[in-house]
């Protein structure tokens, strides 16, 4: 008798709770209701296993949602695969994806620092001191390091001096300015 009764409550359990998650839902704000979709969007993302995949998703997101409160969280994953790839030593891949990243999120200064990198393997020597200036001037916690890397590769490649590298970090500067 008592697994009968449990039973009869059992459909009105169910049906308050859907009821509940309805009301939830028609009480949702337009900002909580774009967070949701946003961050739904961020799983669908995330549960990509092909990581090329994954990236084209990611650029996508940033294009299409700019002003998303998950835009921090798309971009430091993608930062951390463009990261990983320097570590594969991937550096036709960084450029590439580097390239697609800046123009859309150009003042996010850690991607400068791995496409300068990327550019240095690549023996592009000069690009590679201009993106790392950005990555400087554009402040992030790589700012520092980049200094040190474009540094030392312009005394490499101007025996060991550094006459005119003001002048360079000055007109970088202005690029980013204007």
């Amino acid at each position: 008798m008592r697994i009968l009764r449990m039973l009869l409550l059992l459909p009105g359990v169910v049906l308050w709770f859907g009821t509940a998650q309805l009301w939830a839902q028609e009480d949702e704000t337009p900002a909580m209701k774009q967070y949701r979709e946003d961050y739904e969007q961020y799983q669908k993302i995330q549960a990509v296993k092909e990581p090329l995949k994954r990236t084209d998703e990611q650029l996508k997101f940033i294009q299409e949602r700019p002003q998303s409160q998950m835009l921090k969280n798309v971009m430091a994953d993608f930062l951390l695969y463009v990261q990983d790839l320097g570590k594969q030593t991937k550096w036709d891949t960084i450029v590439s994806l580097s390239e697609r990243f800046i123009r859309l999120q150009p003042r996010v200064g850690e991607i400068y620092y791995y496409y300068g990198q990327a550019l240095d393997s690549l023996k592009k020597s000069d690009q590679a001191i201009e993106a790392l200036i950005k990555c400087y001037l554009v402040k992030n916690p790589g700012s520092d390091r980049a200094k040190l890397y474009f540094e030392s590769i312009y005394k490499r490649l101007h025996q060991g001096k550094i006459d005119g590298l003001d002048a360079l970090i000055q007109k970088v500067r202005n690029q980013i300015a204007g």
